[in-house]
Formats: C-alpha cells, sequence, structure tokens
C-alpha cells in the first residue's frame, strides 16, 4: 500500500507503535440529545450518555515521528456494536492528519496542542485559528486501577472527485491494543470555548466521572470495516 505521491508517500502503511505515550483523559456525563448532534446518521446514541475527552503527548510514533493529539469520543451504537465513536480530533503533524483521515476517517484537524505541567497538575490546551477553545485539567493525587479498552468507531466519509456524490462511506472499527505504565487519579475540569469551527462545545460536560492523568505504550493498526453505505 502507498499513499500518493507514488514516488515519496506522505506516510507508510500500518501498524503505528507509541512508545511513552502521555497525557489526561477526562471521562464525563453529557445530555444524550448533545450526543445526537454528534452523531452521523448510521449511529445510534449508546446506553450511557458517555463522553471522554483525551489531550495527548506522542514523543515518539514510529514510523509517523512525534506528535501531539487532542480528541473527543461519545458512546455510540452501530447496530449490534456498542464502542466509543470519534467526532472530533485534531493533531500537530500533516502525516498523523492525513493518514488518519484517508485510512481510518479519523476526523483530523491541525491545532495547536500543549500539555502543561505545574507541579502535578496537568493541563491540556487545544487551540485552532486563534480560539483557545479547549483547557482541560487533571491534578493527581493517587495511583488508580481502572480498565480501560481502546475500540473506537470512526465515519470513513470521501467525495466523488468528479462532485456527483460519495465515493466511500463506512463505519470502521479499531481496537488498540494498550499497555498501561502509569495511571493516576484525581480532580478535573474542563472548560470549551465557543467555535463554530470547532464545536467541542456541543459536548457540555454535565458531570465528570473520572479524570486521570495516563502513561501507556499503544499499536494503532488497520481497522475493521463494520458497515457499508457506499
Amino acid at each position: 500500500m502507498k499513499s500518493i505521491p507514488i514516488q515519496a508517500p506522505l506516510y507508510p502503511e500500518p501498524p503505528y507503535r507509541y512508545p511513552g505515550a502521555r497525557g489526561i483523559l477526562i471521562i464525563y456525563e453529557t445530555d444524550p440529545d448533545s450526543i445526537k448532534k454528534v452523531l452521523p446518521d448510521v449511529l445510534e446514541v449508546g446506553d450511557m450518555p458517555l463522553a471522554f475527552l483525551g489531550v495527548m503527548e506522542y514523543p515518539e510514533c514510529d514510523p509517523l515521528g512525534p506528535y501531539n493529539e487532542a480528541y473527543l469520543m461519545v458512546q455510540a451504537k452501530c447496530g449490534d456494536v456498542a464502542a466509543w465513536f470519534n467526532p472530533f480530533m485534531w493533531v500537530t503533524t500533516e502525516e498523523a492528519l492525513t493518514a488518519g483521515r484517508e485510512i481510518w476517517g479519523f476526523p483530523k484537524k491541525m491545532a495547536d496542542i500543549k500539555l502543561v505541567r505545574e507541579g502535578e497538575k496537568v493541563t491540556g490546551v487545544v487551540e485552532r485559528k486563534g480560539v483557545r477553545f479547549i483547557e482541560a485539567t487533571v491534578e493527581p493525587t493517587g495511583p488508580i486501577d481502572m480498565p480501560f479498552e481502546a475500540s473506537i468507531m470512526t465515519l470513513k466519509q470521501m467525495l466523488k472527485g468528479d462532485g456527483t456524490g460519495l465515493e466511500v462511506k463506512r463505519v470502521l472499527l479499531t481496537t488498540n491494543p494498550l499497555e498501561i505504565t502509569k495511571m493516576m487519579a484525581g480532580e478535573g475540569s474542563i472548560r470549551f470555548e465557543k467555535s463554530e469551527e470547532d464545536p467541542a462545545y456541543l459536548l457540555e460536560p454535565k458531570k465528570i466521572s473520572a479524570s486521570v492523568y495516563v502513561e501507556y505504550n499503544m499499536t494503532l493498526p488497520y481497522g475493521k470495516i463494520i458497515k457499508t453505505i457506499v
């Protein structure tokens, strides 16, 4: 498999490996109607109105190189399959953006993403086009052993080049093997600023369920097509 240009592809073939990944995760309850607003027409709201925000540093990614990433996930269903669906994602390099969009349908956009440390407190900040639309903080207080499975649904949708409709519309499920090396729980907070170009604010938290700082090793393989519309 090669991306374009054929002579010098922008990204190589998966799997991609992420040793030493680190960042913050905040799981929270939101309004079911809010989740419905960010779902494509082929998915339904999951049994629990849960969302989570992640702001991550990937100091090493073999073979894409280092980058930072932020994302929002919501509980959703595609027929009998229940998993996290990814409505919003931001990254800091063109290789990560293009590979994610073209292979899996991750809805990646370029943004300025930082993790700021003040003692034990870790703050994740996401800014795009001059708008700081996400600011989230976790202040760890102690270790926690919490199961975390990264099975993610994405919608891969591409237009035909002649403008006559969709070339591809498919739902993929990708499971990322994780090896958690450190997880610390604590108090967390999220603040969304309104941005119509990056409407994270649609998933406003009602109640925070868990806030963690986490370090882990991860592998990102190819996904599995679970529904084909086009």
